[in-house]
């Protein structure tokens, strides 16, 4: 078991939490009154106690997610955050991911700017940080199917690419566990969007955008509509969007900080005296790879006089050599060196992406009481990105390949006196194939969900509901332009043969090989290409079966008022399925390729009872007390039966202070990919800079890692703490702040130790230590985890890890009509902020022989050697704006405290720092920066039927991405500049 501890700063928590309040952010809760112009109107039910927008709005307009009961003019124990409509329009969002992200509680770890090898575009959300796959994402409070990616291990999470931002009223963010309202996936929050299924009219728009840098070209398009039929008793919306985007290059050189290709290095234990283990450094580029290919300095069977020789085309044509330009730690530190001359490695920032989605609602009024409603969803995300890039990965011990002594091209790259060096075993050549480009990789993602049912309402105030669906996602990965391993590694061992050069492999000919010269620049015809490379091709369907009923009422009265109780069931199904070609079945691609998973399924019953119990009356001196409990068992066909839990009270002793706790069970199953996907071997082989002694004059090496499902797998438990305060004064009734505190424990959480990891804890400072559990995942050779060489390590799904994590979310809200100031004058200020400190987030991923009680990852940004990744310690968000019948504008301001490159690490500003730890590092400091967004638009038309232009300016100061974190887009901007204008028309 873990252990954890924490020191609280509470005199720099509240000198910060100061700060926040008088700072301009997105904003929080909902003060008691509202103009008609700021009114958001839904129908009654329980009521938000944030809005991101600044506006305000009545406790009887607001419908939230936070309880299943509908009752007017209760405010949920669960903090809840409302973005609404005003908020996706200002900042001229194309989805509605685009704008959660931005909200300080949520961290971005899936999204096509995310860039990235293999990045699929799909637009996911984290709360907390804990995956998205702890973030329930609902549609009008019901489930959408997952979309799961041929070969991924991990759970599918909800694509918000699927829905039209047209039609969203409003997303409600409920950040804390809901399990025992909505089910598994909970433990972290939920977000219902909901949609506008009253609208009237038509709304179109037109955009366009682009960087600073003239790429990421952008397109949307959206229109949606809606009418009565019926004499009124029926509604139909349609709506559809269209976005494209061209992304960007394959190399990040136009922008300023894409050129000094910063990264991190580990160095071995024979470094320098002085030197630390870890250093942040420009220009770290590949040391020991080129494109024509280098006769690598770190094989003992290359002659001394022909190392880092490379092979080149010469200014009469010809290949070859010339002396290669190295740097500093050329390998010592993987297959880089910092410095000297090289190509630089692919890193596309942005990926190609194309999108369309289509959405219809409509809904019949059967009697007075009784609604008929059916809704039809399709969408298609086509994404294209690279794969792994094209390296000499031959399955061997090293990443090199071997060019024979009586290969030809070898012969008459070399000069006489060269080629007389050249032992009978043949030259180890470190290989970078960019001559073949890299394997590029087209997804498309298509999803389909119909669902209906009947709603209605009977006696004094009881409702009811019952619903069914089903969906389907179907994604395809393409991967082109893959080596096929085995054809490719006979195409270059090429001899003579009659005079011609052919393949020197008989039975290799007979199959169709055709010689390929990979020296100086690949030469190689059609043939030879077709028979070397080839197409991974897989596609892995999902499907969703949902069927609930609900009914909640007021059955009774007590001494403070009446009690509400809502009761239900639901069933799910859910199938997977995958498919792939015979040659990323057999792993014969290079580059990393699906397995087949065989059809799986599995069905859950679920049932729940939940509770509102007033204890005091709000005529009472006290205020009004409120309890809400609910209860949840559910019961998994494979990974067993569990129950879930909440608790949670509001109390507002005075009309200017509300008080607000909850503690709640909650529970991730696992899914069909992580309990049933196959065990394999990646591909490529990862390259390992071994600290062990017996390694210290050895260069790095490749090994197997394994990764895989585990049907023994059974449901994260977690327990969530929240309480608070909401503060609505009455002499400034138009203020609204709010601060609440979480913490959450995850226990028996579903997960795959890093290889890195397992590494870093066994061998990691140099010496093995058998004790660590994680030498148990490490097959050494000859079974010596002191002399061996690494052959594997398996990092299959297990019910091994714990995350903790907590900290404090504020909020404030202000609008300001200015006619209340200046008598005539026209429309509104508002200001909204939002902000979170995180205090603590670590998990066991991170136990180890330094750190017994894990690392705590708050307040670190930067990327990892592997691990848990980390959280700022402080982030706010902020708007300020001004609303008028004609002109608005707006400018939001994103700021993220000062960070660490890595926690577990210890820099020369920090205590304890010594070049000679093993966790040293030269710079472990990432600065704080803001950034500010500008918006502005111009209506032509009515109040009521709103035409305008506008201009979204984003990264309005082109701030570069602190560095050394220029990997981390979580929180960075990595584009730069960006500028979005459109026209949005109302008929």
């Amino acid at each position: 078991m873990m252990r954890f501890s924490m020191t609280h700063m509470c005199g720099l928590l509240a000198s910060s939490a100061l700060t926040i309040m008088a700072a301009p952010a997105v904003a929080q809760d909902t003060p008691r009154q509202a103009t008609p112009a700021d009114a958001v109107t839904a129908p009654q039910a329980a009521t938000a106690d944030t809005v991101t927008d600044g506006t305000a709005a009545t406790e009887q307009d607001i419908v939230v997610t936070g309880s299943r009961i509908e009752r007017t003019g209760f405010v949920a124990p669960t903090p809840t955050v409302v973005v609404g409509e005003e908020v996706f329009r200002q900042r001229a969002a194309v989805n509605v991911a685009d704008v959660l992200n931005e909200i300080p509680s949520f961290r971005r770890t899936q999204a096509p700017e995310s860039g990235g090898i293999g990045n699929a575009g799909a637009n996911n959300v984290d709360l907390r940080g804990l995956g998205p796959t702890r973030t329930l994402v609902l549609l009008d409070r019901m489930r959408l199917p997952a979309v799961n990616l041929p070969g991924a291990t991990i759970a599918g999470a909800t694509d918000l690419n699927l829905i039209p931002s047209a039609l969203i009223a409003r997303a409600d963010v409920v950040t804390g566990g809901a399990s025992a309202a909505y089910g598994s996936d909970a433990i972290a929050g939920v977000i219902n969007l909901q949609l506008n299924t009253d609208l009237t009219g038509v709304r179109a728009t037109a955009q366009s955008g682009i960087t600073e840098y003239n790429d990421a070209r952008d397109i949307f398009l959206s229109l949606a509509g809606g009418t009565s039929f019926g004499g009124g008793r029926g509604h139909i919306v349609v709506g559809g969007e269209f976005n494209d985007n061209a992304g960007t290059g394959l190399f990040n050189t136009d922008r300023p900080w894409g050129r000094r290709n910063v990264s991190t290095v580990s160095l071995p234990t024979n470094r320098a005296a002085g030197l630390p283990a870890n250093l942040v450094t420009d220009n770290v580029i590949f040391g020991v790879l080129t494109t024509g290919g280098l006769i690598t300095p770190t094989a003992s069977s290359n002659p001394a006089a022909l190392r880092n020789l490379q092979f080149v085309v010469g200014s009469n044509g010809a290949v070859t050599t010339a002396p290669f330009a190295a740097g500093l730690y050329q390998g010592q530190i993987g297959t880089n060196m910092v410095g000297g001359s090289n190509v630089f490695p692919y890193q596309v920032l942005r990926g190609k992406t194309r999108r369309y989605n289509f959405l219809g609602h409509v809904k019949y009024d059967l009697s007075d009481t009784v609604v008929l409603w059916a809704r039809g969803l399709y969408s298609n995300v086509e994404t294209q990105n690279i794969s792994a890039q094209i390296r000499a990965a031959t399955g061997g011990t090293t990443s090199f390949l071997t060019i024979g002594r009586d290969n030809p091209y070898l012969q008459a790259a070399l000069t006489p006196a060269q080629f007389a060096l050249v032992p009978a075993s043949g030259l180890t050549i470190g290989y970078l194939g960019n001559d073949f480009g890299p394997p590029v990789l087209n997804t498309t993602s298509k999803t389909y969900s119909v669902s209906g049912g009947l709603k209605g309402e009977f006696g004094e105030g009881w409702h009811w509901d019952i619903t069914g669906q089903y969906g389907e996602n179907e994604s395809r990965q393409v991967t082109s332009n893959v080596p096929i391993t085995a054809n490719f590694l006979n195409a270059i061992a090429a001899t003579t043969l009659n005079g011609q050069v052919v393949c020197a492999n008989a039975t290799a000919r007979a199959a169709g090989c055709q010689p390929i010269n990979i020296l100086g620049r690949a030469s190689y015809s059609p043939e030879a290409y077709a028979y070397a490379f080839g197409t991974s091709n897989a596609l892995a369907n999902t499907s969703l079966t949902e069927i609930a009923a609900n009914l909640n009422g007021e059955p009774f009265a007590l001494w403070a008022g009446p009690v509400s109780v809502g009761i239900g069931g639901e069933y799910r199904r859910e199938t997977f399925v995958t498919t792939v070609d015979a040659l990323s079945q057999a792993g014969s691609f290079m580059a990393r390729a699906p397995r087949n998973f065989a059809p799986a399924a599995q069905s859950v019953k679920e049932a729940y009872l939940e509770t509102i119990i007033p204890l005091m009356a709000k005529d009472w001196a006290l205020g009004p007390l409120d309890f809400n409990g609910a209860i949840r068992l559910t019961d998994y066909s494979v990974s067993g039966s569990v129950t879930t839990w909440k608790t949670g009270l509001t109390w507002k002793p005075i009309p200017d202070i509300m008080l607000r706790g909850t503690l709640s069970r909650d529970i991730r199953a696992p899914s069909l990919t992580e309990l049933f996907t196959a065990s394999v071997a990646t591909v490529p082989r990862p390259i390992f800079s071994d600290r062990r002694p017996a390694f210290a004059n050895s260069a790095a090496y490749a090994y197997d890692v394994v990764t895989g499902g585990n049907v023994n797998l059974t449901p994260e438990i977690a327990r969530t703490t929240s309480f608070g305060a909401v503060f609505n004064p009455r002499f400034m009734n138009r203020l609204q702040a709010s601060v609440d505190y979480y913490k959450i424990s995850i226990r028996q959480a579903i997960g795959a130790t890093a290889a890195g990891t397992a590494l870093t804890n066994c061998i990691g400072t140099g010496v093995a230590d058998l004790s660590s559990p994680f030498c148990s995942l490490i097959t050494f050779a000859n079974n010596d985890p002191t002399n061996g060489a690494v052959l594997s390590v398996v990092s299959n799904n297990a019910n091994f890890a714990e995350f903790r994590t907590k900290g404090l979310d504020f909020g404030l809200s202000y609008a300001q009509p200015l006619d209340e100031i200046f008598e005539g004058a026209d429309g509104r200020l508002s200001l909204s902020a939002q902000a979170t400190h995180v205090m603590e987030y670590r998990s066991t991923f991170d136990i180890s022989a330094l750190f017994p009680n894990g690392v705590n990852r708050a307040g670190q940004t930067g990327a990892l050697f592997g691990g848990t990744a980390g959280l700022p310690k402080w982030l706010v968000n902020s708007t300020i704006a001004y609303r008028g019948s004609r002109f608005e504008t707006s400018v939001q301001f994103r700021w993220i405290s000062r960070s660490r490159q890595n926690n577990a690490q210890i820099g020369p500003d920090q205590d304890g720092y010594s070049p000679t730890l093993v966790n040293s590092i030269n710079n472990n400091i990432i600065p704080a920066i803001g950034y500010a967004n500008f918006n502005m638009s111009y209506n032509f038309g009515t109040q009521q039927k709103r035409n305008e232009f506008y201009l979204t300016v984003n990264n309005l100061t082109n701030q570069e991405p602190p560095l050394p974190a220029i990997n981390n887009n979580a929180y960075y901007d990595l584009l730069g500049r960006s500028y979005r204008v459109g026209v949005r028309l109302s008929f």
